[in-house]
């Protein structure tokens, strides 16, 4: 399979691809990827698709040249406290030098224009990750920012739980992982994408998401024009037992359009084409049938409309007895009801008012302990305060009585005391103005 390994990597619309699934689908994708996002969102309102929006935040000259696909959408808030919440969404199908400073830059520029509520998930479909691929770091002298984003990696992506799942971004994803690791393989690429098909067609997704899954696997596993034959033998053979799914869900695809056609037999385009002549006579005489039923109808609806005038009268003057009657039962129940709620209202004013009066005193009781006790604290802290002062007036007057003496220098008496230096010195000094 030498021959085809050169033409495994065309160069392919990631954006057109991934900005179809993304704006049709929102909903599924923020379930695959931000699960925790749907709890905030409100989906009875449709988001606002922000593109031309999010192309004016960075020039166009610095977007050039790169294989991403970058998408804003505005959700409204279920709690209504905030009106909107941004997602900011990034596919890097190739490794971007700057990518990070890049998010971080829509990122403030997003916050600065709309408000608070942003979040932002980069999808790195190819194998070449950076190291820091979840944040930019900005540290010069003491001034430092993190700016850490959600990430999706196709590369570490779990081809068993990718497999199980019934959200349709999980085979996205798995087209993704499939056609990275087949690059230099183009037989095992041909079955990994029969597999894909055979899980698009048989998990029961609606028409719309098949042929979306069907044409991003058909472009995305991309194999050569040479291979396309091979392909086709090989589907007809595994997918014949799966024929009545697929006609149930009839997919319009570039690549199987001549497929499903080569599985439905002449006998069966024959028998279409007979059903569709029935269904057009039948059409015919039931519209013929129709406007015999409707003269007959007319006529019926006549004599009703004269019966219903003759007896108009005698159940307009039943329905005012009635009515009356009612309204006069209403207005007894009312007055018993309204007397019923004052009687219990008052009862309800009393039980809280004693309530009211009963916490009230509780409260009082509790606050005048805590003022004693606050009280008595204070007391006992003048008392130390005051047993403190005297005892350092004590100390200094040892210090006094010790500098007098002569006997030792001011060291000594530091050590004997414990007095600080400072305080030494000020009572020499005193005693030095004191002669």
């Amino acid at each position: 399979m030498n021959e085809y390994k050169n033409e495994l990597k065309p160069r392919i619309d990631y954006d057109g691809f991934w900005k179809r699934l993304i704006l049709t689908f929102f909903e599924e994708f923020l379930d695959f990827f931000l699960p925790n996002l749907l709890l905030d969102v409100d989906l009875n309102k449709p988001p606002e698709f922000l593109e031309q929006e999010l192309a004016t935040i960075i020039p166009k000259q610095t977007a050039k040249g790169r294989m991403s696909v970058d998408k804003l959408l505005k959700f409204w808030t279920k709690n209504g406290e905030d009106k909107h919440i941004f997602v900011h969404i990034e596919v890097q199908s190739s490794r971007e030098l700057g990518f990070t400073e890049r998010a971080f830059k829509y990122f403030y520029r997003i916050y600065d224009k709309n408000g608070k509520l942003i979040t932002t998930i980069a999808i790195y479909t190819h194998d070449d990750v950076p190291d820091k691929y979840d944040r930019f770091e900005y540290n010069y002298q003491g001034t430092e920012l993190t700016y850490k984003f959600n990430t999706y990696l196709v590369r570490d992506a779990d081809e068993k739980k990718l497999e199980a799942s019934d959200n349709m971004f999980a085979l996205v994803i798995l087209a993704c992982k499939y056609a990275n690791y087949t690059q230099n393989d183009v037989e095992l690429r041909r079955k990994f994408k029969l597999k894909l098909f055979r899980l698009a067609i048989t998990r029961g997704y609606s028409r719309e998401e098949i042929e979306a899954l069907v044409s991003f696997i058909d472009f995305v596993v991309y194999l050569p024009p040479k291979m396309n034959t091979k392909l086709k033998v090989d589907f007809v053979k595994e997918f014949k037992k799966e024929k009545e799914d697929m006609e149930k869900n009839y997919i319009v695809s570039p690549t199987f359009d001549e497929i499903l056609l080569e599985l439905m037999s002449d006998k069966q385009k024959k028998e279409i084409a007979v059903a569709k002549k029935a269904a057009e006579k039948a059409a015919k005489i039931t519209a013929e049938k129709a406007a015999k039923i409707t003269a007959e109808k007319a006529m019926k609806i006549a004599m009703r409309a004269e019966i219903k005038k003759q007896r108009k009268k005698a159940i307009e003057e039943q329905r005012k007895a009635i009515e009356e009657q009612r309204k006069a039962i209403e207005e007894e129940q009312r007055k018993a009801a309204e007397e019923q709620r004052k009687a219990i209202e008052e009862e309800q004013r009393k039980a809280a008012e004693e309530q009211r009066k009963a916490i009230e005193e509780e409260q009082r009781k509790a606050a005048e302990e805590q003022r004693k006790a606050a009280e008595e604290q204070r007391k006992a802290i003048e008392e130390q305060r005051k047993a403190a002062e005297e005892q350092r007036k004590a100390r200094l007057e040892s210090v006094r009585k010790l500098i007098i003496s002569g006997v030792f220098d001011l060291s000594e008496i530091v050590e004997i005391t414990g007095i600080p230096m400072e305080e030494v010195l000020k009572v020499k000094a005193k005693i030095g103005e004191q002669g």
